[in-house]
């Protein structure tokens, strides 16, 4: 029995229904994969959904809390409001396309998004796409895409307000209000704030006192619909937050560490994108103008630090057609402008372009076979065109079973950093590019689904700080297209019920190794595990996430061995009546002492109670 049936159940208990990753439940829609709405079911790439049911359930405080219990993903954090890396499938968090109601977000100075900056206020569903999706969404889309959908979708309306503190003194308020404004049109708004005394970042000699944060977040959706053919939608999102972290340097004239006291981020971030999309028997199509900001500054007590700005101007005309019962085609034009600032240092180039277009399509028939391709063309203003293309075929058998291979390219564009930042910056790079493979066998059954997929991506031109002349020990470096890497991997994944519990399980396998150095690259570990256990009593509900994590090297020589480790969480859920929810959780409940980094802090044995009520 798959857990969305569980849950349906177990509906007259006021529970709510629960998705859970890698289900593959006809119920079950995503826009993601394809770029238009399709069933699980029909999608080839492994994909992950997570809704907001689960993430109420789980009681998870950030989105790095979320990620780690998904297949293929490993989160490296120093803890709430900290620097967070997330690694899919061995690839870094600048292989990553993170987006926003499908509008992509992310620093173009850094070039990736910031994750301890996105909140989980007002999200409705995370879907998230493992393996390489270039040829649909052009640079970043080397490991994955993670799409957070806070758009509201009709129904009934809804209300709540809750209230949580926990250790290291946490708080949070937060309500929302989403539902019809009169016959055709819905709104939707949900605030939330919180802050936490924290605890130290990171380990002497750095400075030794309570790293805190606190945020600000706010997410609106208006939208009408016209008629039986159009509607159209604004939807709006914004975060403003403050941080804490420890910072510091070796003066190597007098050997001394020289702490910086009271080190900040003050970091904003806002998404705005107005929709209008013609649905009809057999034709799709959507316009998005949309605009997003990634601004952060860094300062202390002793320097007012520097203000950094990413601005992005995004336009997006998709289409999706269906020929016949058997074909269907979509494509689109999307451009986007990235503007760069930084209030300490002029670069010599701060604004670029990049044009697209792109095609897919599906072909299905009803023998059990099915097959998608994608291609993609992007000229970009500052490293030229970049061409990319997908392959996938799948085909069921048996019934219950069906295999299915995978292959294409992606790239990830050269920041405005490495190209442009004064005396050091390197106009020449070219995209770091890669060609990624995988093969698939699933199977669904009454009491199990599962999946086991084997992948491989080669990635060349990577980009790394080099000499310019590799013969002179006096060289300058500068960032340049010298490194390779290849990452093999297996990927198990299951669900399945034992009596009242059902279980989410995963395993990874991860060769992620310098194709020059053979050595394995930083911070990955080649085996992790991960257990996710529901319970459902009466008016209860039981969540139970273990994770393990193998050996990790924190350096590229790998000489500096992290040791495995395994954490677990419990949450508990008691709906006292039909408005009224209690919640409770225990993170890091064997509180294990870990290093996920070397110099970094981790949080020990740590509690949580939240209150919701729902009007």
């Amino acid at each position: 029995m798959k857990k969305t049936l569980l849950a349906v159940a177990l509906a007259p208990l006021c529970l709510p229904s629960m998705v859970v990753a890698d289900t593959s439940t006809d119920e079950v829609m995503v826009v993601t994969a394809n770029r238009f709405e399709q069933s699980v079911k029909n999608v080839i790439a492994p994909v992950s959904v997570v809704t907001k049911e689960e993430i109420d359930a789980i009681q998870a405080k950030s989105l790095a809390e979320v990620l780690r219990r998904l297949p293929g993903v490993q989160v490296v954090s120093g803890g709430y409001g900290q620097n967070t890396e997330v690694y899919v499938r061995g690839t870094t968090s600048r292989h990553l396309l993170v987006m926003i109601n499908g509008v992509r977000i992310g620093s173009a100075t850094l070039g990736s998004a910031d994750f301890s900056q996105i909140p989980l206020t007002g999200i409705e569903r995370i879907e998230f796409i493992r393996g390489s999706r270039a040829a649909l969404y052009g640079s970043d889309a080397v490991g994955g895409v993670l799409n957070i959908i806070t758009a509201y979708q009709p129904g009934e309306t809804l209300a709540e307000v809750n209230a949580g503190a926990g250790s290291d003194g946490y708080y949070q308020l937060g309500g929302s209000v989403a539902g019809a404004i009169g016959q055709n049109s819905w709104g939707k708004i949900a605030l939330k704030g919180e802050q936490a005394d924290g605890f130290s970042a990171r380990k002497e000699p750095y400075e030794q006192d309570d790293d805190g944060f606190k945020n600000r977040n706010v997410v609106a959706e208006i939208g009408t619909q016209l008629n039986d053919n159009w509607k159209v939608s604004l939807q709006g999102y914004y975060h403003d937050g403050e941080s804490d972290y420890d910072d510091g340097y070796f003066d190597f004239v007098t050997g001394d560490f020289i702490s910086t006291p009271n080190a900040q981020t003050e970091s904003s971030l806002y998404n705005v994108a107005a929709k209008v999309g013609y649905t009809n028997d057999n034709f799709i199509s959507e316009l998005t103008v949309a605009q997003n900001q990634d601004e952060a500054r860094n300062f202390s007590d002793i320097s007012a630090g520097s203000k950094i700005k990413t601005k992005r101007d995004v336009v997006n005309w998709q289409n999706y057609y269906q020929l016949n019962t058997d074909l269907e085609f979509g494509g689109g034009v999307e451009w986007y402008r990235d503007s760069v600032s930084n209030s300490t240092t002029i670069l010599s180039e701060d604004e670029r372009d990049n044009t697209a277009l792109y095609l897919t399509s599906i072909y299905r028939n009803d023998a059990g076979l099915q097959l998608e391709g994608s291609v993609r063309t992007d000229d970009n203003d500052s490293y030229g065109r970049n061409n990319t293309w997908q392959l996938a075929a799948a085909y069921s058998f048996l019934t219950n079973y069906q295999i299915s291979a995978n292959v294409g390219t992606a790239f990830k564009a050269p920041t405005f950093n490495d190209l442009y930042w004064p005396d050091s910056g390197n106009p020449n790079l070219k995209p770091e590019d890669s060609t990624n493979y995988e093969v698939s066998l699933s199977g669904t059954h009454q009491l199990v689904d599962w999946r086991v997929t084997a992948y491989q991506s080669d990635i060349d031109q990577l980009i790394a700080w080099a000499p310019i002349d590799p013969d002179n020990p006096f060289s300058d470096w500068i960032p340049m297209n010298v490194d390779e890497a290849q990452i093999k991997g297996l990927e198990l994944t299951a669900g399945f019920n034992t009596g009242p519990l059902y279980h989410d399980i995963s395993y990874d396998y991860l060769d992620a190794e310098d194709s020059s150095t053979k050595k394995q690259l930083i911070r990955r570990s080649k085996h992790n595990a991960k257990w996710n256990v529901s319970y459902l009593l009466d008016q209860w509900q039981f969540d139970v996430s273990a994770l393990y994590k193998g050996k990790s090297y924190d350096d590229a020589a790998n000489t500096k061995s992290l040791d495995a480790y395994t954490l677990v969480d419990l949450a508990a859920s008691y709906y006292w009546n039909d408005n009224l929810i209690l919640r409770g959780r225990v993170a890091n409940l064997f509180d294990e002492d870990y290093v996920a980094k070397e110099t970094y802090n981790v949080q020990e044995r740590s509690y949580y109670a939240t209150v919701t009520y729902q009007f």
